[in-house]
């Protein structure tokens, strides 16, 4: 009787304590963001990169990266945390023998005791259990953000690369192309010496041109091979044959650019990344109710069964433990929960103007790059026309080899210049995807 009397007393003293100590304790997280009136749908990664290679690419990327498989086992973590915190309102039961002789020195009777369990039982009166169950949910929310996240990093640095690759290759089919026609002018050159129409300077020139041109193509070479092994890095694996078509300005995102540019901020927070800096302020949120739980008492129930002397033993306990100074930790702690709770809510607040930042500069990327195509391909046709005028007046000798020179180097940074705009306005779309936070898939 005696014990249910403690028990009773316990539970009654918790009670008195409540009313003082709890508030704040058991609040729930409310984002402080408004309601999205606007939401962006953003389609899938196969809907914008159509192109059949890449598509498989990333397929391959996303069944077999290693970075995404670590990112899905953390999510794997975070949910058997959860889990256990669940579990944790159950009480602790351990069964196990356990035999004890207690023999009195003055008559000589001694009394056998067998403990076969034992139970404890926290009563969660001050949310402590609670808290570290809300804890565990927001890091497995966490964990999940990150994972989509980590997969739209994912598809966005591989359709990246597979876009510097395909501009690799044509850069190197120009100057490849450019080189030939270098090394013809220098035959020719060499021709015109001969004949008494040009000299070693002009021969040297020419010489030291064709050079340049094919160290640029042995440069990029290296530069494509360097790509090349990223993406492999990507696919984890090495004997993944990387099949590309040309690159081409052609693809449009089928995504209203007019609408993203009007976009509310609030808009972005469904970013994994943002949700992910979220949660990890719902976290935060949960910590300081959990300091302030952890300076109220603790409330349990035990007990153990066994047999003494051939007869069934068994004791119930109830008991009450209330943190007083504790060398001033419980104090401190809440203090640094409190300021951590701050420093995760300007975090969230940077992540959302960095989203917003980035979607605004996807797409003022994609209309700047657009707007100088028809420039780019302008140039190339008006510094087509230049070398063929230039060819021509040194051929009946009304031109010297330097306006030769000058248009072939011209005609080639043009073309160079023209596929990297292409480039530009391809791993633009690529950063609005990613911007806006990935499709669906």
């Amino acid at each position: 009787m005696k014990n249910y009397r403690a028990i009773a007393t316990s539970v009654a003293i918790a009670a008195m304590i409540i009313s003082v100590s709890s508030c704040g304790i058991y609040g729930k997280y409310k984002s402080d963001n408004g309601v999205i009136e606007e939401q962006i749908s953003v389609p899938s990664y196969r809907e914008i990169f159509t192109e059949p290679e890449l598509v498989s690419l990333i397929d391959t990327a996303l069944a077999h990266n290693l970075d995404l498989r670590m990112a899905h086992e953390r999510v794997n973590q975070a949910d058997a945390q959860f889990t256990a915190a669940k579990l944790a309102y159950l009480p602790h039961i351990h069964i196990g023998g356990s035999p004890a002789v207690t023999m009195n020195a003055a008559s000589g009777a001694s009394t056998l005791t067998y403990t076969m369990g034992t139970a404890a039982w926290e009563i969660d009166i001050f949310g402590r259990l609670t808290n570290r169950k809300r804890i565990a949910k927001m890091t497995l929310e966490q964990m999940k953000d990150y994972e989509q996240a980590a997969r739209t990093e994912l598809v966005s640095a591989v359709a990246t690369l597979y876009y510097t690759l395909q501009m690799l290759d044509a850069q190197i089919a120009a100057t490849d192309a450019a080189e030939h026609n270098w090394e013809e002018s220098v035959r020719a050159m060499k021709e015109m010496k001969e004949a008494g129409l040009a000299d070693e300077a002009g021969v040297s020139q020419f010489e030291g041109s064709y050079y340049a041109t094919r160290t640029a193509g042995k440069s990029l070479r290296y530069v494509r091979t360097v790509a090349e092994n990223s993406l492999h890095l990507l696919l984890s694996s090495e004997s993944y044959d990387l099949m590309r078509g040309p690159i081409s300005a052609a693809v449009n995102p089928k995504i209203n650019l007019e609408t993203v540019e009007g976009l509310d901020l609030n808009a972005v927070r469904v970013r994994p990344d943002v949700r992910a800096t979220e949660m990890r302020l719902a976290q935060s949120f949960y910590n300081v109710n959990l300091a302030r739980a952890n300076c109220c008492p603790s409330i349990t129930l035990g007990g153990t069964i066994g047999w003494a002397n051939g007869g069934l033993l068994y004791n119930a306990i109830g008991g009450l433990l209330q943190p007083l100074f504790n060398a001033g930790e419980n104090i401190a702690a809440l203090r640094v929960s409190k300021s951590q709770y701050e420093e995760s809510k300007m975090a969230y607040a940077s992540a959302l103007l960095n989203a917003g930042t980035d979607v605004n500069n996807a797409v003022a990327g994609i209309r700047s790059y657009r707007d100088q195509i028809d420039d780019c391909r302008n140039r190339v046709e008006a510094m087509t026309r230049a070398l063929e005028a230039t060819q021509l007046k040194m051929k009946f000798g009304r031109g010297t080899y330097l306006e030769v020179l000058t248009a072939q180097n011209d005609l080639l940074d043009a073309q160079i210049d023209e596929i990297s705009n292409t480039c530009s306005i391809l791993t633009s779309i690529v950063d609005l995807y990613q911007a806006l936070g990935g499709g669906k898939e």
